[in-house]
């Protein structure tokens, strides 16, 4: 038990400097497909995706700059979703997962929770959370942003590439 609470707190540790950190990359390699669950338990494959602008936000519930960033991010999904935007959060929130959903309820979430695993964040390298990803139409990563309040740029991009 000490071994896992030990692994908890230095990966609690790791994470929490990025929490804060702002930061953007830019990327134009083809994003990694994953088939992850979501809230209801649906299978959600990012593939199935192509032909829409993807923005995936990796983040957890107990990231205060993951929760800065959900407004933002909700704005941009009623703006943009009926136009070809789909927003996939990813939740590093481990254990139960009904408090995911109470949290997306709790914040009137209406874009697409899916429970994150280990593998897809090795596959898109999520060194700090909130960490976003925009993939154009064809599924390339054109943008990488690391931390958070980067609405207006995300808006620029998004709108760019619709």
């Amino acid at each position: 038990m000490f071994k896992n609470l030990l692994a908890a707190v230095i990966v609690i540790l790791a994470l929490l400097p990025g929490c804060t950190s702002k930061e953007k990359e830019s990327a134009s390699s083809v994003a990694p497909d994953f088939t992850l669950q979501d809230l209801s338990g649906k299978k959600v494959t990012l593939s199935g995706l192509k032909g829409s602008v993807v923005l995936l936000e990796f983040w957890a519930t107990w990231c205060p700059p993951c929760r800065a960033s959900i407004p933002g991010i909700e704005r941009l999904h009623k703006a943009y979703g009926d136009k070809g935007l789909k927003v996939l959060a990813i939740s590093f929130d481990e254990g139960g997962w009904d408090k995911v959903k109470d949290f997306v309820a709790e914040h009137k979430i209406t874009y697409a929770v899916l429970k994150g695993t280990d593998d897809v964040s090795a596959k898109y390298r999520v060194r700090m959370i909130p960490a976003a990803y925009l993939l154009d139409k064809q599924g390339i990563i054109r943008k990488q942003y690391m931390g958070a309040g980067n609405d207006e740029e995300l808006e620029k991009e998004i709108k760019a590439l619709l």
